[in-house]
């Protein structure tokens, strides 16, 4: 069994214990850090795809895990604060604050020992904390997307700089992407041109197609996201959301069998973690019955209705 808390957990102390487990089925997607330990880069990894996959918590495990197994790793603490940021589907709170501030100050002063691009990387994630309890959230996302943005440019081979600062913009207005009339609101445009720019060049890169999913799904034509839809599940097939995300382009574009079927296999996914790792907290509150939300809407749209009822 894997234990998962139900609140974000606390830097450890000196232990011999492994903080999270190692999953299999999470795909083969690395971003390499300066790390003197192979294993602290396995779970840094792991925790990176987690990220990806919405599962913020499971995320946060790993990047303690990797900063357990090196201590003087610096981007084991910027995952940390990176899982505890706030993120589209949950905003963020007092406790995660002072921990995200505390985990990117303990990423700061092992900088010396990072490279030059994962310096850029934490020096982008400490302006998106603050030490005072009340400071004011929107010019902290600003500030980090415009530091993401200066990264994004500098690094043009690095996927993940892009698609962090794609998250970025996201972050800054969650879930008002569009108007009613199907109008751009700001910073959106920018954000679409960035993905499909990471996607062009880097196909099988998980993050950009689940957040390419996100921007373009209320837009006035969805169905420019149909090639993700079809390659999103098989990047990471022990990722139930990433599982599920290709029925909110089938839901749009009319292919509610491909739907429903989409999110049977994503509920599959998801109680095998689940029975698993016990898993409490917004996972098994949101994204699990989230998977359910949807088989109700695509088999009733397949005219399944007494299917959507046994559900």
């Amino acid at each position: 069994m894997c234990s998962v808390p139900g609140n974000y957990a606390d830097a450890p102390g000196d232990t011999l214990a492994p903080l999270a487990p190692l999953f299999s089925n999470l795909g083969d997607m690395e971003h390499p850090i300066t790390s003197r330990l192979h294993q602290a880069q396995v779970f840094f990894n792991q925790g990176l795809r987690l990220i990806y996959g919405f599962n913020h918590h499971e995320a946060h495990r790993s990047f303690l895990e990797a900063a357990r197994l090196d201590p003087a790793c610096a981007m084991a603490y910027w995952g940390q604060a990176l899982a505890l940021a706030p993120n589209i589907n949950s905003p963020i709170d007092e406790e995660r604050s002072r921990k995200g501030y505390e985990a990117i100050q303990k990423a700061l002063s092992l900088r010396t020992k990072a490279s030059a691009p994962e310096r850029a990387y934490i020096e982008a994630m400490a302006k998106r904390f603050a030490k005072a309890e009340n400071a004011a959230r929107p010019q902290l996302d600003s500030a980090y997307a415009t530091a993401m943005a200066q990264l994004a440019d500098k690094y043009p081979n690095d996927p993940d700089a892009g698609t962090l600062y794609a998250d970025a913009l996201m972050n800054r207005r969650p879930w008002d992407y569009w108007t009613e009339e199907g109008k751009p609101r700001p910073g959106i445009e920018q954000a679409i041109a960035k993905l499909e720019s990471v996607m062009k060049r880097f196909p099988n890169h998980p993050g950009a197609h689940h957040l390419y999913i996100h921007a373009v799904e209320a837009s006035a034509n969805p169905d420019r996201a149909v090639p993700s839809a079809e390659r999103l599940a098989s990047l990471m097939p022990g990722a139930g959301h990433l599982v599920h995300m290709p029925a909110h382009i089938y839901l749009r574009v009319g292919r509610y069998a491909d739907a429903s079927e989409t999110n049977r296999r994503a509920v599959e996914v998801d109680e095998a973690y689940i029975t698993q790792c016990q898993a409490q907290g917004l996972y098994l509150m949101a994204y699990y019955p989230h998977n359910i939300h949807l088989i109700w809407a695509s088999t009733t749209m397949e005219g399944k209705c007494q299917t959507a009822i046994e559900m």
